[in-house]
């Protein structure tokens, strides 16, 4: 369904709720079909429909493998958020994405400026006002947590420049992931 019909029936629910004293009466002045019909468009409006927007650019630009340490604490920082915040997102889509680590350039050993200028989101690091040179990347790591196991999906991580808003959805690779930043939040 469109956004464009749920914001219109989000609309009528709000018009339907202000005019609920005379509900009986318009009703009444309705056929039954046009009366179905608007109590389903009411019923549609008023439901707990997420407009959750995901991003599907691939924010990672490359892989990584963080060192053990690095690994251990993110994980438990995932954990400590999950068991805070799982009422307040669900558990839809099942993977958080976790900053790790900053990385420097000196880490990723080749091909730092073509996978720079071929991503799909390092708008950022480009973003610079004219006559500026940003003489460095900020190059995080991002591990993908998975909420079912409790554990990261796996010991490779992805390096990213720009990342979603911190509880926003994204692709990281092949995996849909909730931003949550390094989980210290909230």
């Amino acid at each position: 369904m469109g956004a464009w019909l749920l914001n219109f029936l989000r609309v009528l629910a709000a018009v339907g709720v202000l005019f609920y004293v005379g509900a009986k009466r318009l009703l009444s002045m309705l056929t039954p079909g046009w009366r179905f019909l608007l109590i389903a468009f009411f019923a549609i409006g008023i439901s707990g429909r997420s407009n959750e927007v995901i991003d599907y650019r691939d924010f990672a630009i490359d892989t990584y493998y963080p060192k053990p340490n690095e690994i251990r604490l993110a994980e438990e920082r995932a954990r400590k958020f999950w068991a805070k915040n799982a009422g307040r997102y669900g558990s839809n889509p099942v993977y958080l994405a976790v900053e790790t680590s900053k990385l420097f350039e000196s880490e990723i050993v080749q091909d730092l400026w073509p996978k720079l200028i071929n991503s799909q989101t390092t708008t950022s690091f480009f973003a610079g006002s004219p006559g500026n040179r940003r003489n460095e990347v900020d190059l995080k790591g991002i591990m993908i947590f998975d909420i079912r196991t409790g554990h990261f999906a796996g010991n490779r991580g992805f390096i990213s420049v720009d990342t979603p808003q911190r509880g926003g959805v994204a692709r990281f690779g092949n995996y849909i992931a909730r931003f949550i930043g390094t989980g210290r939040w909230r």
